[in-house]
């Protein structure tokens, strides 16, 4: 063969061959200058990325959504699986399968919007503030009496609806404006609510003018330790653990108390009288007794089955707020009269007590006694001379009862609360020899 004839084969060979390698390289190019000029141009019609800008008590919130890098397969995968790089089509569509598929609004947007939380958390961060509760002192021994602070009341950004309206505003635009009105939340206690709360509903008063000094320093001194005392809703009090034992070292003195049906000498000397005080406001005011005793003999103070009865080692008064609001107890001395106060919400009710005699006995006569010792007269007093030690006392059984009323004063029932005996007694008088 002829050696020209194969060196211009060759060349017509390599000139081909370079020439399809060209065509094909030119329209790869052409290719993929389409696809990005196609691309650049869904980039700015399609595929704008959202922008949403959160308007809120005058304060302005923006969130751009931008795209997450991937450092590793296996983030690009994430990405791609949920969309997060994807048109905003797709991420709404996407949103879509969430919600259909029984997720909550939050996880929904943000399976395709994973930063999205962090703006709403931090619109609600800076803008929820907890509502403030009105608070009460009580000090009964000032003025005011109850001192009550202003409640204030919350903020609080719905995120809920926030997620809601930021879905539906990124349906129709890619560029979103919303107006957040914060809801407003109510304290759970009110200035008003604290003003219902120091209502007076009972007061009752018993006097002491006619007591020795040690008897009138123990019925101070025990008012003292009751006064102040807030008793919250199904709490119960009790007198002898607030008031204490009735000892010398607890500051009460010798004064004349009951023993066996008797009038004798003993620390703590009436000391009954204010319990029987506080047992009668405690009444008209509604509180549930459960635990009061009578005297072995009638006192003069209240009328029958009205009394209460304490001592440090067995009797003792009890009683229990029934309502769901505490009450306010104001025990004080005014001039020589003994008063106790409750104050809280207005009971349903106007409570009056009723003392009901069932049978008196007469008087028994005097029991004289000469005074050798001269404790009740003088030495030099003429001899049999009468001097009065104590009064004798009927004996009485008796019936104590509660009336409601309304606010028009209706009577809506009566209710028997007390069987009382009261034992007679001698008085006794004193003889010189």
């Amino acid at each position: 063969m002829n050696k020209g004839y194969i060196t211009k084969t060759r060349f017509a060979f390599v000139a081909c061959f370079l020439f399809c390698v060209l065509a094909l390289g030119f329209a790869a190019v052409t290719a993929t200058a389409s696809q990005a000029t196609a691309c650049a141009a869904a980039w700015g019609e399609e595929d704008r990325r959202a922008e949403i800008t959160v308007h809120i008590l005058g304060k302005e919130y923006v969130y751009r959504d931008e795209l997450l890098p991937a450092p590793d397969y296996t983030v690009y995968e994430e990405l791609t699986r949920r969309n997060i790089n994807a048109p905003l089509a797709d991420k709404i569509k996407t949103v879509d399968k969430c919600l259909s598929a029984g997720a909550q609004w939050r996880e929904a947007i943000r399976y395709a919007f994973p930063l999205l939380p962090q703006f709403v958390e931090r619109i609600k961060t800076e803008n929820d503030l907890a509502p403030k509760n009105s608070e009460m002192v009580f000090s009964p021994d000032s003025r005011p009496m109850f001192r009550i602070s202003r409640h204030r009341d919350g903020i609080w950004v719905d995120d809920k609806r926030l997620y809601q309206d930021i879905y539906l505003a990124l349906r129709k635009d890619a560029k979103a404006d919303i107006v957040v009105k914060p809801q407003s939340v109510a304290p759970e206690v009110t200035v008003e609510d604290n003003i219902k709360r120091t209502q007076k509903i009972s007061a009752f008063s018993t006097n002491f003018s006619t007591s020795g000094e040690g008897r009138k320093n123990n019925i101070r001194l025990a008012l003292k330790k009751i006064n102040g005392t807030v008793l919250q809703g199904g709490e119960e009090f009790s007198f002898n653990g607030k008031v204490g034992p009735r000892t010398e070292r607890n500051g009460f003195t010798v004064a004349k108390i009951i023993v066996a049906g008797e009038y004798t000498d003993g620390v703590g000397g009436g000391v009954c009288q204010v319990s029987t005080t506080l047992y009668n406001a405690a009444l008209t005011a509604g509180m549930r007794v459960t635990d009061v005793h009578n005297h072995s003999i009638l006192p003069s103070y209240v009328p029958p089955s009205l009394d209460s009865m304490v001592n440090s080692a067995s009797s003792d008064l009890r009683f229990v707020n029934p309502y769901e609001t505490p009450v306010f107890i104001k025990a004080e001395t005014i001039g020589d009269t003994a008063r106790v106060t409750f104050y809280g919400t207005e009971p349903p009710y106007k409570i009056k007590t009723v003392s009901r005699e069932i049978s008196r006995t007469a008087v028994p006569t005097d029991k004289e006694m000469i005074d050798t010792e001269h404790k009740y007269v003088a030495a030099d007093t003429p001899a049999g001379t009468r001097v009065r030690v104590s009064y004798g006392h009927s004996g009485v059984k008796s019936e104590g009862y509660l009336r409601y009323f309304t606010r028009d004063g209706a009577l809506v029932r009566e209710e028997k609360i007390r069987n009382d005996v009261y034992g007679q007694t001698q008085g006794i008088v004193a003889v010189a020899p």
